[in-house]
């Protein structure tokens, strides 16, 4: 069974059907999929996106042990965002994310989540490294994942996009403390 798991200030739960409607209500804002490379299929359909996610991370769920949490506030039980743990194919990587209502960013929620993904997969899950990926444009997520202790890499051209890569491995981790 997935795990729950938690922050000083959030409950993170695997992302399931029963978070449909509040998945799609965060991803139908433009100013949340700004960023994204699918933000053109996300604006033209985002119940399907939210829909194709969820199985996506019901089916990481099962065959890895890993994926993406629905992300609620703990003091008030509101539904925050999404993030986790992500394998992406085309980069042969666990990679962490997360999105946030517009109303959380600016709170550290990003950072405290980042810092918890990074625990889960290097303490629990015993993953050797780990990356992150993020649009050229999005400096508030650069500075949410240098403040981790993940380095940057240089770009990559996914083909329709450019983004930053960053990466931590497990000895930086450990090196830098862990959680």
């Amino acid at each position: 069974m997935p795990p729950t798991l938690a922050t000083q200030r959030l409950t993170l739960v695997p992302l399931g059907q029963e978070h449909l409607a509040d998945y799609t209500a965060l991803i139908a804002q433009p100013a949340v999929h700004r960023y994204l490379s699918s933000a053109k299929a996300i604006a033209a359909d985002p119940p399907g996106q939210a829909q194709r996610i969820i199985e996506l991370a019901q089916a990481q769920w099962r065959e890895r042990g890993y994926g993406p949490f629905a992300v609620f506030a703990t003091d008030t039980g509101a539904f925050v965002g999404r993030g986790g743990l992500f394998w992406v194919e085309r980069l042969q990587a666990v990679e962490i994310n997360y999105m946030l209502e517009p109303a959380a960013w600016g709170t550290g929620y990003a950072t405290e989540l980042s810092r918890r993904f990074l625990e889960f997969g290097f303490d629990a899950l015993g993953l050797e490294r780990m990356v992150a990926t993020t649009n050229p444009d999005n400096a508030a997520s650069q500075r949410v994942l240098l403040k981790v202790g993940m380095r940057p890499d240089g770009q990559r051209d996914f083909g329709t996009h450019m983004v930053d890569f960053f990466f931590i491995d497990r000895a930086d981790w450990l090196a830098a403390g862990g959680a």
